[in-house]
């Protein structure tokens, strides 16, 4: 590891921060996302895949950020699969990170187009061509990823903050709604297992924050310990908030009720009205609403602010005005396009996106940390569990990507 790299750990930000661009960036698309996907496994099984999920997707993330410590400062995906991987990891890094990236962005702009619609025509009565929304979602939070991380881990923290409390709110708002036969309905565990194996890959790819690792390990000035802790603390956040949402989703909404749901798009603003109508509180649509634009605000921010360093290191581009705003056209250019072209595309973008998203979430992260283990390299820090524990993550992330490939091919059972 290169001395000169590192500077005085006084000068680097607060964990909170770090922590809420984890949090923020895995809970937009994933959260929101999450009850339909469930719908065949539905509650109990889909608390257990969250928690491993949860671990490997944490292991992952680590092992990225182990082997990121044995490159200098803004190093991404890009460089590190090139120099251990060679040109298979230099393909794989830029099809899976650059790829999967653009069509979260564009999801969420997506999702966030619909939701203000929905505020603008429901609050000021304005009603807008969807397009519009999509420019404005886009530009907007693009500025202020532009600004650069710190600005991103304010305004990250902003966000989850206010999230948090729509958040709590809303879950109190549908607590006296929540059934219990509707959690665990009189159905044969046997009814429930085949949809499992779907399910995993988009649950896995619901903590896919991975992208951000980087930039976090950068914000951070590569204090190996604070990007732990704030990768550790995000993950634990974001896992006790899924599994709060399903509970109050699940909870509230009838098991037959998601085949209306999907028939009806999907989208972001579908589930809100449905989960609203099924309580006699006139807030929960407002705070659900309200929760909704934070979530995928912040999970933009945190996609975004990776993909800018990921375009950064994979063109060579510096830290000058010019080449920063070269890489923040070739950013955010296409994603507000494409949202203003197509946008109803929320949950059909996510399922793509899990295909590829479990290469760059968990194969390359262990691929790269094994090649950097064998050069004799990572010394400085190695995660926990030997090579077994990376092994062991790695060979799940083999399985997520068999597993989304076979149901995009039509060859898994679905509930929808």
């Amino acid at each position: 590891m290169n001395q000169t790299d590192q500077k005085s750990p006084k000068s680097s930000p607060h964990i909170l921060g770090g922590a809420m661009i984890i949090a923020g960036t895995a809970i937009g698309g994933g959260m929101l996302s999450l009850p339909i996907i469930s719908a065949g496994m539905w509650f109990g099984w889909s608390i257990l895949i969250l928690i491993f999920c949860c671990f490997c997707a944490y292991s992952s993330a680590m092992y990225l950020a182990e082997a990121n410590m044995n490159y200098k400062t803004g190093v991404n995906y890009a460089t590190m699969a090139k120099d251990t991987l060679g040109k298979l990891g230099s393909v794989g890094s830029f099809i899976s990170v650059g790829f999967v990236s653009y069509i979260l962005c564009y999801a969420y702009v997506s999702g966030g187009s619909s939701v203000l619609s929905s505020t603008f025509n429901s609050a000021f009565n304005i009603q807008l061509p969807t397009w519009q929304y999509s420019v404005i979602f886009g530009a907007v939070l693009g500025l202020i990823v532009m600004l650069g991380s710190r600005t991103v881990d304010r305004v990250s923290t902003i966000m989850i903050v206010a999230m948090v409390i729509s958040f709590v709110w809303s879950i109190v708002e549908l607590s006296s709604n929540i059934k219990v036969n509707y959690l665990f309905p009189a159905t044969p565990m046997s009814d429930f297992l085949p949809y499992i194996w779907v399910g995993i890959p988009v649950l896995a790819i619901s903590f896919g924050f991975h992208s951000t690792v980087p930039s976090i390990v950068k914000h951070y000035n590569k204090d190996i310990k604070k990007s732990q802790r704030a990768i550790l603390y995000g993950s634990l956040l974001t896992l006790t908030i899924y599994i709060i949402w399903q509970l109050a989703i699940l909870g509230s909404v009838d098991r037959g009720d998601f085949n209306a749901l999907v028939s009806q798009g999907g989208n972001v603003n579908t589930l809100i009205q449905s989960v609203s109508g099924s309580t006699a509180s006139s807030l929960v649509d407002g705070l659900l609403s309200f929760f909704a634009k934070f979530a995928l605000a912040s999970s933009f921010l945190g996609v975004a602010l990776g993909l800018l360093d990921f375009i950064k290191d994979l063109f060579n581009l510096n830290e000058t005005k010019a080449q920063h705003w070269a890489a923040g056209a070739i950013t955010f250019i296409p994603v507000i396009v494409l949202g203003a072209a197509i946008p109803n595309g929320f949950i059909v973008a996510i399922g793509y996106a899990s295909l590829l998203a479990s290469i760059f979430v968990f194969i390359l992260p262990c691929s790269i940390a094994l090649v950097c283990r064998q050069r004799g390299k990572s010394k400085t820090y190695r995660l926990a569990g030997g090579q077994a524990r990376l092994y062991f993550v790695l060979l799940f992330g083999v399985l997520v990507f068999i597993c989304e490939a076979l149901a995009l091919l039509g060859l898994l059972p679905t509930f929808l």
